[in-house]
């Protein structure tokens, strides 16, 4: 339990945690009150009440991964086996995830606009190109999430809607509520900083309280002087507040809880400790929705396969597969506080993809594999999503795609990817936000690619 000298810490440390997102979020934040339609016409699935997004930060090599494709730069020791038709996977790297296959859809023919991280990770943050002539009003998917969902909050609702782990290691950062209202903005957490203890013991909750009633008659009593500095400041005072009933629930510390178990099955690694945290706050039921989890270092331009280097794809690998099945397991097994006969994934769409993929074939010069956009995969679990469904293919070597994979002869984008999660939470995606600060028109889901127009459908292939 904390004590009396550590709570100004305590409460330092968890502002921090949310303050990337709301330093850089506009003084004009707004609540959009000016909607439209595109007039394509949305059908929201409305299947999950959650989302949890795992960002494979840095681009996952998807031939030797989701996409096997034996090539002259496959390593031998791999041990790949065939786990359904044409579905391949190795052993080595995924013995864990192997045997969670069948909860899994695989989109395999994903294209992006981006072939740069900064920008495919800003692409992944938004589910837009970046446009730097207006980008510090674009908000981020889980800002709008968290706008949209705002209205389903309950009394007893706590927890920020939208939350993430480790997206400070992301090339962008965590990103803004742009033009929304900043009290929609991401609390970030460092995995590592927050099981450090979260708990504040009697003595503590009492300075906490007294501290609580000054500051509030304060502000009672220059409510009308504070008023001048406009939404900046009323923004902040919505972020203490949330703070505040945060540090006074139970339900907070608890999710902050870690057992020996539990580092050990999802590895005691930070993105181990990310997926660990992104189950505890999801079963807390006490009002997070959308979760970002961003595993990053995948980036291997050199030495991908050599395990004397600092850094290598055997490393990464034995990261991710014992945090994303443990993960899968445990939603699998926890009991819905909602629906008794759900589990929590049953009402959680969980998603999990890199920005681009990685060039196929022979290694590079430096013993890796540079970027490549035409074609990469993502893997969807959850709230009906119908596992063993393997949807698109690409070629032989894994260079571009030979099936889209679903009705549009264009392959799916993030842009679909983002509609198949605002589609799960029964968010209509056509909408259109037309009073914006530039005056731009804000579609939730942008038609508009670099080549011109694109679809915005939802990626119902993998229900089935």
């Amino acid at each position: 339990m904390k004590t009396v000298g550590e709570i100004g810490s305590t409460r330092r440390d968890l502002l921090r945690y949310g303050g990337m997102g709301l330093a850089l979020a506009p003084a004009e934040g707004l609540v959009p009150s000016a909607f439209g339609a595109t007039g394509y016409q949305a059908k929201p699935r409305g299947t999950a009440r959650n989302v949890i997004y795992y960002e494979i930060s840095g681009a996952i090599a998807h031939t030797e991964t989701f996409d096997f494709k034996e090539t002259a730069g496959t390593p031998k020791d791999l041990d790949v086996r065939k786990v359904k038709d044409d579905l391949y996977l190795s052993h080595l790297l995924f013995p864990r995830l192997e045997k969670h296959m069948d909860k899994l859809a695989i989109v395999r023919s994903l294209l992006s606009h981006e072939e740069v991280h900064f920008r495919g990770q800003y692409y992944v943050q938004t589910g837009r190109q970046l446009n730097l002539a207006f980008a510090r009003e674009i908000p981020a998917v889980g800002s709008v999430i968290a706008s949209e969902l705002e209205g389903r909050r309950r009394e007893k609702d706590t927890f920020p809607i939208y939350m993430s782990f480790n997206l400070d290691k992301a090339f962008p950062g965590a990103l803004s509520t742009g033009f929304l209202h900043p009290r929609f903005s991401v609390v970030d957490i460092n995995p590592e900083s927050a099981v450090k203890g979260m708990a504040l013991d009697d003595k503590a909750i009492q300075l906490l309280e007294e501290r609580w009633r000054l500051l509030s008659a304060l502000r009672s009593a220059e409510r009308e002087r504070m008023s001048k500095f406009g939404r900046e400041m009323s923004s902040y005072e919505n972020f203490y507040d949330t703070a505040h009933r945060l540090l006074s629930d139970a339900r907070w510390p608890a999710a902050f809880q870690i057992s020996d178990e539990d580092r050990k099955r999802y590895g005691n690694t930070p993105v181990g400790i990310s997926c660990i945290l992104a189950r505890n706050v999801l079963a807390q039921d006490a009002g997070t929705h959308y979760v970002h989890i961003c595993h990053p270092g995948w980036d291997h331009h050199v030495y991908i396969w050599d395990r004397s280097k600092p850094s290598h794809h055997y490393q990464l690998c034995a990261e991710f597969d014992p945090a994303f099945a443990s993960l899968l397991e445990d939603l699998a097994r926890t009991p819905s506080k909602t629906d008794p006969s759900k589990t929590l994934l049953d009402e959680t769409l969980v998603v999990a993809m890199g920005e681009f993929g990685r060039t196929p074939g022979p290694l590079n010069n430096m013993a890796g594999r540079d970027h490549h956009n035409k074609v990469f995969p993502a893997l969807f679990a959850g709230a009906g999503v119908k596992g063993g469904a393997i949807c698109g293919a690409s070629d032989k070597d894994g260079e571009r795609v030979s099936q889209t994979g679903w009705p549009r002869k264009e392959q799916p984008r993030i842009e679909n990817v983002v509609a198949t999660m605002y589609s799960a939470l029964g968010i209509d995606w056509s909408k259109e936000i037309r009073n914006t600060p530039s005056g731009r028109t804000y579609p939730y889901v942008d038609s508009l690619g670099p080549g011109g127009w694109i679809p915005t459908d939802d990626i119902t292939a993998i229900y089935g």
